[in-house]
Formats: structure tokens, sequence, C-alpha cells
């Protein structure tokens, strides 16, 4: 796996926020497939074109329960238009470590781990926001050629 630093350009994205047990990986899938199913909808009827596939971004360090804002990178433009339980942030301008997941989603803690034990291993921290581009649809995409970016912004 190869982890290389990246330098990142804030970029606003909607979302809908949720939470699900750490260690349940089906509350987990479904409820990030909740939670998109929601911004996606919510896309479609504000008439909004998405500038990325979908994202997850976590903000805080997962404890027994985690939560995590699923969405879509948007035009800052488009961030005025959220309403409902849809929400709108940043992701600010910062350098951020990089590594793309291949397989699985219930392995993608195995290259989160991976960033965080090269960070340690430069002397560089890895904080929040942690996000994730989910590149191919898992629904058309056999689980093996799955491809995630995952990003950790550096501290």
């Amino acid at each position: 796996m190869s982890i290389e630093e990246r330098v990142f350009q804030e970029q606003d994205y909607i979302y809908a926020e949720g939470t699900a047990p750490m260690n349940d990986g089906a509350a987990i899938a479904q409820a990030m497939g909740s939670a998109f199913g929601q911004a996606f909808g919510f896309m479609q009827q504000a008439g909004i074109t998405p500038l990325s596939p979908p994202i997850s971004v976590y903000t805080e360090m997962p404890r027994a329960e985690m939560t995590f804002r699923c969405g879509f990178f948007v035009s800052p433009e488009d961030t005025g238009k959220i309403s409902g339980g849809i929400q709108a942030d940043k992701i600010p301008a910062c350098s951020a470590f990089h590594t793309l997941h291949k397989g699985a989603y219930s392995s993608l803690n195995q290259s989160h781990g991976a960033i965080w034990a090269h960070a340690k291993s430069i002397g560089k921290a890895s904080v929040m926001p942690v996000w994730e581009i989910y590149v191919n649809d898992p629904q058309e995409t056999d689980e093996a050629d799955l491809r995630t970016e995952i990003y950790h912004a550096i501290g």
C-alpha cells in the first residue's frame, strides 16, 4: 500500500449524518446507506450536481458508536440550498495523507491503521477530519474490485 502526502484545497460538501455501533458492520452499512439515500435524494430534488462520487467525513475519533457524514462535494453556491436534515460544511485546505484502499469496505480499518502507523513513524500526526471517497458503486462492482480513496488531515 502506498501512502503519500497531498495538498487538499478547501472543499464544500453537503451531507446527512449517521451513527452506528463501531464494531457492527451490518449496522454501519445500513446507516450509511440511509444517510447516502437522504443526501442523494435531496440533491436530486434541489437540482444539485455533485462534484464527486459519494464521500464520508469523520470529524471525531470513533468510540463505541461512530458518527459519520455521508454526502457529496458540491459548489459553494449549492450549500446555500440545504434544507431539512441535510447539512453543509467544508473540508479545510490542508495537507493530508492519502492512500487508495482496494477491496471490501469491511477492511477499510486496515488502511486507516496503516495511515496512522505511517504518520507516527515519520513524526507527524493524523488528525481530523478523515474522509473517504468511494470511487466505484458497490452495487455494480465486485467487492474485491472496490476502490476507496482515504484521506487523513495532517496536524
